[in-house]
């Protein structure tokens, strides 16, 4: 029997963080509610991180506060994660309410200490200590890259495996395993997902897929063969890699939707909403869409 996938809206956050164009509050709030209504019940909403780095996130507290607000009015119970990078983030995430909290490691050495100036260590190390310190809420560990470097280098199951075990001894009860760049295919896809099945339940590994060679439905099918029920999209196919030239984004929340529908799997999801809100939003904050069905859906 065919389980449910929990389709995870990913665009508030990881949609929204690099746009060029200031989304204010009102608006982002005004199409975080159209996604709640569409069907979405788990979130990848806000960071808090310097405004100064990533202003787009500047009002993550009232986003998440009006979002919670909102939820409530409905009587819906929906996971709004926060991300955090260092403890003053996870302070001002408590602070504004967060009960669901994502911190970030790069599997890649390349990658982490270009983004960290850190090594995989000393950035596992400082996870571990902030991860010890938060009591009380959900904690996910999202792995970058845990699918691939985009700069070459090795990323191997083992220490994939590694890394998640280390996080689980520390009270985080989700991996989020990452293609960053969008550079896996199905089969490799598939060795990484194995490779965690045996260390941990299936139903503790979401996937966070890039489109950026155009593999990210097929990444997303070879994930749900292998068990996964919890899968990262972003309206619109918005977001993605600053640092590959070109990338497409996140895969598209209307072309994930369309197809685990075509499967036959249930989402929870009204496609024809969801495709509404990619073109309103798309054309208020001037953003070109990149996923499928919203070309060819006349719906």
């Amino acid at each position: 029997m065919k389980k449910d996938i929990t389709v995870v809206e990913v665009c508030p956050r990881d949609g929204w963080q690099n746009h060029k164009i200031p989304i204010s509050t009102e608006t982002k709030i005004k199409y975080i509610k159209q996604m709640i209504d569409y069907g979405a019940e788990s979130f990848d909403l806000v960071s808090f991180v310097s405004p100064k780095w990533v202003p787009q996130m500047k009002d993550a507290a009232e986003v998440l506060q009006e979002s919670k607000k909102y939820a409530a009015e409905l009587g819906k119970d929906i996971e709004f994660m926060a991300l955090a990078l260092n403890s003053k983030g996870i302070e001002n995430a408590l602070k504004a309410g967060a009960t669901s909290i994502q911190f970030v490691i790069s599997a890649s050495e390349e990658h982490n200490k270009r983004n960290s100036n850190r090594t995989i260590e000393e950035s596992l190390a400082n996870f571990k200590t902030m991860a010890s310190a938060v009591k009380g809420v959900k904690m996910t560990l999202a792995l970058a890259c845990g699918l691939g470097s985009p700069f070459g280098d090795e990323v191997p199951a083992d220490r994939v495996k590694y890394l998640c075990e280390e996080a689980f001894n520390v009270g985080v009860t989700r991996i989020g395993l990452g293609d960053t760049a969008g550079i896996s295919n199905p089969v490799h896809t598939k060795e990484i997902i194995r490779a965690l099945k045996t260390i941990c339940d299936v139903s503790q590994i979401g996937i966070h897929l890039h489109d950026t060679y155009g593999m990210g439905l097929a990444n997303a099918y070879a994930a749900v063969e292998e068990g996964i029920t919890a899968i990262d999209a972003a309206a619109g196919g918005l977001g993605g890699c600053p640092f590959v030239p070109g990338a497409k984004g996140n895969i598209a929340t209307e072309d994930l939707v369309h197809m685990l529908h075509a499967m036959g799997y249930q989402t929870g999801y009204n496609l024809d909403k969801v495709l509404g809100l990619v073109r309103s939003m798309c054309d208020e904050i001037q953003a070109t869409p990149t996923g499928s069905v919203i070309k060819a859906y006349k719906g």
